[in-house]
């Protein structure tokens, strides 16, 4: 299935602008492992759609399209999703990953507060300024995008009220894979919030709350996004894996 502008638009309530920039007219990066073997920059599946959702979300937060479409932002973002997803093939390691980070924002960064948390959050160390996702690991793994605000003329206070909101697409997103991929994470020792919750019928209910209120708040911002998202999260209730636990709850 090809995502066009229009259904970024009509199903996902993302801004014309962004919808037919990231439809239309960016292309693919060259020599990058988070689009390798692309031939188009959108595929469907939250892993690309994460990006235009993320970038329509900071615009209605007020951040102009001049400033996000920038192409030097937007390089940037790329670049870091390279690295991001050799961190994840384990050809980097954390520090690895960390220091290219570091190397390849260097001279470029506008919110320092938020640089050097992200920095000292990913290296096991306290913040200062914002305070992460911290409660359950395996919803951390949003955070790594967060560095893609740092070249931003954006203010504190403005990243302090912008964090709820980015959980609130997160957090949903990173659950229904939680909800999917349960029986492998189990089998192979995986990050998952509802292992974390207790892998039992009580962690699965747990899970559900979590993910209805972020959709709650996110319907603020992006109702039909919220609206869209809570039919996949439904969906996820009848996965056998998930009956099996409610069942013996």
């Amino acid at each position: 299935m090809v995502v066009t502008s229009r259904i970024l638009q009509d199903r996902l309530g993302i801004s014309k602008e962004i919808a037919d920039y990231f439809a239309n007219a960016r292309p693919v990066p060259a020599n990058n492992l988070f689009w390798k073997n692309k031939r188009i920059y959108l595929s469907i599946g939250f892993g690309f759609l994460t990006i235009p959702l993320a970038f329509d979300l900071m615009h209605k937060r007020g951040i102009p399209l001049t400033d996000l479409l920038d192409d030097e932002h937007v390089s940037l973002m790329e670049k870091g999703f390279d690295y991001l997803k050799r961190h994840e093939a384990n050809e980097m390691d954390l520090p690895s990953f960390l220091q290219a980070c570091h190397q390849l924002i260097q001279g470029k960064i506008r919110q320092h507060h938020l640089a050097s948390d992200l920095f000292a959050f990913f290296s096991g160390k306290s913040t200062s300024h914002f305070t992460f996702e911290m409660r359950y690991p395996a919803l951390a793994r949003s955070d790594f995008f967060l560095f893609t605000l740092v070249d931003l003329q954006v203010s504190d206070e403005w990243i302090r009220d912008f964090l709820p909101y980015w959980y609130s697409l997160a957090r949903p997103i990173l659950l229904l894979d939680d909800f999917k991929d349960l029986p492998e994470d189990l089998e192979k020792g995986e990050e998952n919030t509802i292992i974390e919750l207790g892998a039992d019928g009580k962690a699965v209910e747990q899970a559900y709350a979590l993910g209805r209120a972020d959709l709650q708040l996110l319907s603020e911002v992006n109702p039909q996004l919220a609206n869209y998202m809570e039919l996949f999260l439904k969906e996820t209730e009848a996965y056998s894996h998930i009956q099996e636990l409610m069942i013996n709850r």
